[in-house]
């Protein structure tokens, strides 16, 4: 029986696996046809795809996607790609493109609105969905992409006001307001109310934002920051895209599995 993808169309490349695949909902043995917009779920074993001009892509076992002629959307998993500029991997709205010829990385998906791109050969570039540049991974590096839910705090500044950067430790108080301690501007507090600073306090950062006079609790007057994009030791987020940027270097010597995950997983707290 053809599938879906498969009724009336060509053939866009082959799925092989040392066991059994599902394309388009349906059990596999071995190997597999594959057409436009086929969808390959691996199961215990890993799958291997060849598609057209040189694109080899292996996806780990428990791994799910949608083949393309130039594509794939990962919905969740793990795939290895290696191809040229001409194909590109979709992850969670990423996009993941081969920047050199004989490119060759690990993109997952884990659960969550997470994505996370290792180089092995080569180099990879990652852009978001509006086309905006988040990031190039070369060799020994990868970079954790973590989509950031919506702004949080107790109050929102004006929408208009003075462009601020300032450079600093980020602080919380007992009632849970999050500050920054401005050390190039005399040593001055900004309240800071738009963004996700929770998990930076503590950290020494750079923050761009639009500033304004703000009143505290006790009547006071203190000015108020509502960040535009935010840089830290080891990443960055921007309110442009929403999504937080950290990048590792992947450790030297160990398999694939290891490295991928010494490469991805979160930096320790500081």
């Amino acid at each position: 029986m053809l599938s879906n993808a498969a009724a009336g169309s060509v053939s866009i490349g082959t799925a092989s696996a040392r066991g059994n695949l599902r394309v388009d909902s349906y059990q596999v043995e071995n190997n597999a046809t594959l057409f436009n917009g086929s969808v390959v779920e691996s199961g215990q074993a890993s799958v291997d795809l060849r598609l057209g001009k040189g694109t080899e892509i292996t996806m780990s076992k428990d791994t799910s996607g949608t083949v393309y002629s130039d594509h794939l959307v990962l919905q969740h998993g793990q795939g290895e790609l290696a191809a040229t500029g001409a194909f590109h991997l979709d992850a969670n709205g990423l996009h993941v493109t081969p920047l050199s010829s004989g490119s060759r990385g690990l993109i997952s998906v884990p659960d969550g609105n997470t994505v996370e791109v290792a180089a092995l050969t080569g180099s990879f570039g990652i852009v978001d969905a509006d086309g905006k540049m988040l990031g190039n991974v070369i060799p020994g590096k990868a970079l954790h992409f973590a989509l950031q839910a919506a702004s949080t705090g107790t109050a929102s500044p004006a929408t208009t006001g003075t462009i601020f950067t300032g450079t600093g430790p980020i602080a919380e108080d007992a009632q849970g307001n999050f500050y920054l301690y401005d050390t190039t501007d005399g040593s001055k507090f900004y309240q800071i109310t738009c963004g996700d600073p929770a998990k930076l306090v503590g950290k020494h950062v750079t923050l761009t934002g639009t500033v304004v006079t703000g009143a505290t609790p006790a009547g006071g007057a203190i000015e108020v920051v509502c960040i535009s994009n935010i840089r830290y030791p080891g990443g960055y987020w921007s309110s442009a895209s929403g999504w937080v940027v950290t990048g590792v270097v992947v450790a030297a010597g160990t398999g694939l599995a290891v490295g991928v995950y010494e490469a991805t997983k979160p930096a320790a707290s500081q």
